[in-house]
């Protein structure tokens, strides 16, 4: 009957005859049978196979403490047995799954998953227990099996475990962000294991891995995207999106490696949330343009307070959706991201417009939005344009020309004639005359390209709205009574002094 035992210097399983005097046939280094005694490096692999099946029993009966206890005695008596240093690993993991099942009958707060690190666990399993492998004398099929088993169970657990933190996703999106990069950091490491050693070579085994970072990608594309919670958005910082966004690319690669017919782009977060959220907002403007329909075509607003309440989670649905659409990883192409694209532009139209809205006594106040929220959407509405554009051409450039059409309207009815009457009284209010020069210009800015750099042909309304800008802007610099020094000391006009540069590059163009 054939001894076995690992050779001391290269770990290797090998065959070896009772003399005092060996040479291991794989590095051919010199070593002595006593030497081997010494060091527990003889396999009894009769008492290998016992202490296996006593294991397997109690693991397949589901007590795996004491399944657990009887692998590592198998791994006694082979330090090269791969079976009991995996299942050794999977018992510690699944003893863990089972007190996270009366944890959860118990309904504490946190599960017990969340402070039992698995991912090292499992990691460090999937790393040793191919270590013996590649050591054990086993069979080429053998090998196979074993390794798209353990690949397959690895998916299993991180399927289970990462991608159903719903409560902590829920509760606290930050920390489940931060776990998951930790989580997915170490994970890549299966990735990298030898290609030899893992023998991503074969087809089996190569899908086995793709489905590995499949189930990964999954949960880098669910930690990655902006959710709202109590009324809140949760958006990642700047740390945390980068990781992800580095953390997705070598996934990507990784995976065109394991199958050259590897497809990222149907990758998406879960937009619904954020897809309900604008349509609740957006019926709100529907209901509101309807009651208030008798005021529609001379823009004006009866009820300012429901009004600005509405427009206050416009901001919010803006701010989600830009969030989602440029810092979610997620291909346009995919349909639900280019639906909520879309949504966008309805949005964020709606916010660049002035209100005019009547007081008690009838008369009518002007309320612009103000210079920093104009800049700001202005930016987003570029991009939206440009981007949008390769989507539909037709649409966009009619959105933007509806757009300048209504703001047009609101302009020349309003502000445009409280102007010209200002400017023809003498004995006028100059601080009233700034005002509304000054709520005219930055009104018109998105009529700017230096605002809005998107034009895909001439656009009368914006040309019109060019030309009441620069009145009101080249009128407030000259005759509204506030020199270009106090401009510049003034937090709230010095904005003025921005659109006038845009006017100077706007004619240069």
């Amino acid at each position: 009957m054939p001894v076995y035992a690992i050779c001391p210097i290269c770990s290797k399983t090998i065959e070896i005859s009772r003399e005092p005097k060996l040479t291991c046939p794989e590095c051919e280094s010199q070593f002595g049978y006593a030497e081997l005694q010494r060091k527990q490096l003889l396999i009894d692999e009769d008492m290998e196979q016992v202490e296996l099946e006593k294991a397997k029993r109690y693991f397949n009966s589901g007590d795996f403490t004491n399944a657990l206890n009887h692998f590592k005695f198998a791994l006694e008596y082979n330090k090269n047995s791969y079976v009991a240093q995996y299942y050794l690993g999977l018992s510690n993991i699944y003893s863990h799954d089972v007190m996270d099942m009366i944890a959860g009958n118990k309904g504490e707060g946190i599960q017990i998953q969340d402070r039992f690190k698995f991912v090292p666990v499992l990691v460090d399993m999937v790393k040793k227990s191919l270590l013996a492998l590649s050591y054990s004398n086993a069979a080429i099929p053998d090998k196979l099996a074993f390794i798209t088993e353990v690949l397959t169970e690895t998916k299993a657990i991180i399927t289970r475990r990462l991608l159903n933190r719903d409560s902590m996703f829920t509760n606290n999106i930050d920390a489940y962000r931060k776990q998951s990069i930790a989580d997915l950091t170490l994970i890549m490491e299966l990735f990298t294991i030898d290609r030899e050693q893992i023998m991503s070579f074969a087809p089996e085994v190569a899908k086995a891995l793709a489905e590995l970072v499949d189930c990964c990608l999954k949960v880098c594309y669910k930690a990655v995207q902006t959710v709202i919670h109590d009324d809140k958005l949760y958006t990642p910082n700047d740390f945390d999106y980068k990781k992800l966004s580095a953390l997705c690319n070598e996934l990507c690669f990784f995976g065109h490696s394991f199958d050259p017919n590897f497809d990222s782009s149907p990758y998406s977060p879960d937009f619904s949330q954020n897809y309900d959220f604008n349509i609740k907002v957006l019926k709100k403007f529907e209901e509101f343009d309807s009651k208030h329909q008798t005021h529609g075509k001379k823009h004006i607003i009866t009820d300012i307070d429901e009004y600005e309440a509405i427009l206050k989670e416009a901001a919010k649905a803006l701010k989600f959706t830009y969030t989602n659409c440029y810092r979610s990883m997620c291909s346009r192409q995919v349909a639900r991201h280019s639906e909520l694209f879309f949504k966008g532009f309805d949005l964020v139209y709606r916010l660049l417009l002035p209100s005019v809205v009547q007081m008690e006594d009838k008369q009518m106040e002007l309320r612009p939005n103000k210079y920093p929220d104009i800049e700001e959407r202005c930016d987003m509405l570029t991009r939206f344009l440009v981007d949008a554009y390769e989507l539909n051409p037709n649409t966009i450039g009619a959105g933007l020309h509806n757009f300048y059409e209504k703001l047009y309207e609101i302009m020349s009815i309003h502000y445009v004639p409280a102007i010209e009457q200002m400017g023809k009284n003498k004995s006028r209010n100059n601080l009233y005359y700034q005002q509304i020069l000054f709520d005219c210009a930055i009104s018109c800015a998105p009529a700017l390209r230096k605002y809005v750099d998107f034009s895909p042909e001439t656009d009368k309304a914006r040309a019109k709205l060019v030309k009441i800008c620069r009145n009101a802007t080249e009128e407030f610099l000259l005759h509204a009574g506030i020199t270009i020094d106090e401009i510049e000391q003034s937090n709230f006009f010095r904005p003025i002094l921005h659109i006038s540069n845009a006017l100077v590059e706007e004619e240069n163009e």
